[in-house]
């Protein structure tokens, strides 16, 4: 995005922890409420009090049982113009009907009268974790599999069958809210961790700046099966023991996890001034980057600091321009301390005056909403600037150890105060930040939107539109397809190989294929033959990952790893050039990701199993 180039936000739609309406979610904010709580009444598989272990890290269990909900059922009946059929999205998980809700709302907040809904696409960060229904397909299916084999005979379901689409948890939410609007654009989700709302705004931002669409609907979303997640974070050690998320703050003792959705319609300034949109603010600057040192779950502030001078490049800005910055901060101490010392990094030690700049950070109150995070801090900072008022950050009382508010620039509000100009027709701006797991970096900026007062390169269309796209080259490759494991033996195989290669039966399955359910609705073994990838391998060390975790991986995250790494070697790429260089991967959620939902509920059929069999066994 070129120096002075710039998109407008014309509509925006949320739903967050306790929080239905936009208006609740700015008296969460300005209250100091803390959304955090247990689970509703059979929102997880197993009982909180069975799940729970206090001692944090041991298996398959929780040693907290808190996190953020938002309300379980969420209605799209009443909505007019979606283009969906009500019978059909039943069938489908609650994430599906909030990301309609939220994106027809953000949808709906702008002027589309007069748009070519063929020029409007979809860009969201979402999850791929399993969701309550693929978890339930897990459960169902290997369910059945495992009874026949204890049982001896064909086993009925122990839950209702749901409907076989919900397996594509990764991409449908997408082609769904595109196909309920009628939208014909780009259309695609994407997951880079707790950075993936940003980076789908700074995505959706270019397809405007480009001429590729004409209004972009983007933001996150974030509904996983939370038990999963519970789980996930406990076995990390990353969960809040006292259930409560406390930014920046002495008592900050880890992240507590929250669920939503936020979403916004974007237009390229000049076309939103024409059409009349509300302004909520102007986009000036995203910038992204990735970790090169540290590890998956240390950030590295070398990194946040890349992303960080890349939007202030972008805008013009110098970091002291800025009155407000919405953290990533998540309440785990080492995390927010990198962040603090990369801000101060950022501002210098000079050019600034003591606590001019208010941080904050939205999580204390509804919680860490993994890839819709960001848009829940983009979403604060807009009603902030809508409100003209500075808001507070929940559980805040005294500053960590290492966040020296008092020697720099920043402070913490515990109460809102109202935000002043700096000067009469001045715009305030703001900064958003986002991290992801692993280092994956965004920071966006935003400045209020002063009609009066245009910057006149806000509203000029960027040199793209005058001239063609460049070409661009494929200089690297690396593959691995079912047996043929190299570039070399796919050669072979597409270019006069006549060595004939008979496809297998699937290794990793236990028995499901041999299933007398499967065989009742006409399967035959021979119907799951194909070409599977039976293994994938690294030696120790090769990726920076420890043995043990390498053990634990599911096997496509280590093909992901070993193909990406050949096509980046086959073009030469080192040193220097990798601070420059992206990595985009095609994928959907493994389903073997499902099997734990399954596991964790093992134990109440195995008492039923034994109670069948007649056999008197101990827990």
């Amino acid at each position: 995005m070129k120096h002075g180039k710039s998109v407008a936000i014309v509509g925006v739609g949320g739903i967050f922890p306790m929080s239905p309406t936009l208006d609740r979610f700015w008296e969460t904010i300005i209250g100091n409420v803390d959304t955090s709580r247990q689970p509703p009444q059979g929102r997880w598989l197993l009982e909180p009090d069975e799940a729970f272990d206090p001692a944090i890290g041991a298996p398959d269990k929780i040693y907290s049982k808190k996190a953020c909900f938002i309300d379980d059922e969420i209605d799209t009946s009443s909505v007019a113009g979606l283009d969906i059929d009500a019978d059909f999205l039943s069938g489908l998980d609650p994430m599906y009907r909030l990301l309609l809700r939220t994106g027809h709302q953000a949808f709906s907040d702008g002027r589309i009268d007069q748009i070519d809904r063929q020029k409007v696409g979809v860009i969201i960060g979402n999850l791929a974790l399993p969701s309550e229904h693929s978890s339930t397909m897990a459960r169902d299916y290997l369910g059945r599999t495992f009874a026949e084999k204890v049982l001896g005979t064909e086993a009925q379901p122990e839950l209702p069958s749901v409907d076989p689409l919900n397996r594509y948890v990764a991409g449908l939410p997408a082609g769904l809210l595109a196909k309920a609007l009628g939208l014909g654009g780009t259309c695609y989700t994407l997951d880079a961790a707790c950075a993936s709302s940003l980076y789908a705004i700074k995505l959706a931002v270019d397809e405007l700046l480009a001429g590729r669409a004409d209004a972009m609907l983007t933001g996150g979303l974030a509904r996983p099966d939370s038990l999963y997640t519970q789980m996930g974070f406990s076995q990390l050690h990353a969960l809040s023991p006292s259930g409560t998320c406390s930014p920046f703050d002495a008592n900050g003792d880890g992240l507590v996890v929250g669920e939503g959705s936020g979403m916004f319609l974007l237009k390229r300034t000049e076309d939103a001034v024409r059409a009349g949109d509300h302004i909520y603010a102007v986009i000036r600057g995203i910038g992204l980057s990735n970790d090169i040192g540290g590890s998956l779950l240390a950030p590295a502030s070398e990194g946040q600091l890349r992303a960080m001078r890349s939007a202030y490049q972008q805008a013009g800005w110098s970091p002291s321009d800025v009155d407000m910055i919405e953290c990533h901060a998540t309440g785990t101490p080492v995390g927010d301390v990198v962040e603090f010392s990369s801000l101060k990094s950022l501002w210098g030690k000079e050019g600034w005056q003591s606590g001019q700049c208010v941080i904050g950070s939205v999580k204390s109150n509804i919680g860490h909403l993994l890839t819709a995070a960001g848009s829940a801090a983009l979403m604060k900072t807009l009603l902030a600037m809508k409100e003209r008022t500075l808001p507070p950050t929940a559980n805040f009382a005294q500053p960590a150890r290492g966040v020296e508010l008092e020697k720099s620039p920043f402070r913490v509000l515990r109460q809102s105060k109202p935000w002043k100009q700096r000067k009469q027709g001045q715009p305030r701006r703001a900064a958003v930040s986002a991290f992801g797991f692993g280092g994956i970096n965004a920071h966006l900026l935003v400045e209020e939107w002063i009609p009066k007062q245009p910057a006149k390169s806000s509203v000029t269309y960027p040199p793209s539109f005058k001239k063609k796209n460049p070409p661009i080259a494929i200089v690297g490759m690396g593959a691995h397809l079912g047996p043929w494991d190299s570039l070399d033996s796919l050669r072979s195989r597409f270019l006069g190989d006549e060595t004939v290669v008979k496809p297998e039966l699937p290794s990793r399955w236990w028995g499901a294929e041999e299933s007398r359910w499967f065989k009742n609705k006409g399967f035959k073994k021979s119907d799951f033959k194909g070409f599977y990838v039976s293994d994938a391998q690294a030696s120790p060390g090769v990726f920076r990952i420890p043995p043990k975790e390498v053990e634990e991986m599911l096997p496509r995250q280590l093909l992901m790893l070993k193909v990406a790494d050949e096509a980046l070697q086959d073009a030469g790429i080192k040193k220097e050039d990798l601070l420059f260089t992206g990595v985009f991967i095609g994928t959907g959620l493994d389903l073997n990701a499902t099997n734990f939902s399954f596991r964790w509920g093992l134990e109440k059929l195995a008492r039923r199993w034994a109670q069948q069999l007649g056999r008197d066994l101990s827990a």
